[in-house]
């Protein structure tokens, strides 16, 4: 189980709403974060609460607590997809103050994950 702080990024004027889908009902519902490296990441917004449907072998979830207009990550981890781990990651979102989870679902392969795990928090691990 690998989870991240999300320090050094979380401050950038470019994690932000798509832009794309302004006006059209859906930008509520899909969020872009900008890594260490440059890359954007694309993520569907869900509530923390009952875990979002989605494949866990793929994913990479955001825990996002809102600090006035800014969205800010709280942490990042990869679902473990052999285990059902989303009630500690509720109490720990929840405790962090995070309300939105931020589902990126197009890392096929876990060394994939892991890349944007460390894109997105660069700076420390911490422990699950």
């Amino acid at each position: 189980m690998r989870c991240f702080s999300f320090p050094l990024a979380a401050d950038r004027r470019d994690n932000r709403p798509l832009a794309s889908l302004s006006r059209t009902g859906l930008e509520k519902l899909f969020h872009s974060w900008l890594g260490a490296s440059g890359r954007r990441y694309i993520f569907s917004v869900y509530a923390v609460g009952a875990p979002p449907v989605f494949d866990r072998s793929r994913a990479v979830v955001a825990a996002v607590r809102r600090d006035g207009a800014q969205s800010r990550i709280a942490f990042v981890f990869a679902p473990n997809p052999n285990d059902d781990d989303f009630a500690f990651w509720t109490a720990r979102a929840r405790a962090d103050g995070a309300c939105e989870w931020h589902v990126h679902l197009l890392a096929e392969t876990p060394e994939a994950r892991a890349a944007i795990l460390r894109d997105l928090a660069p700076t420390r691990r911490l422990a699950a």
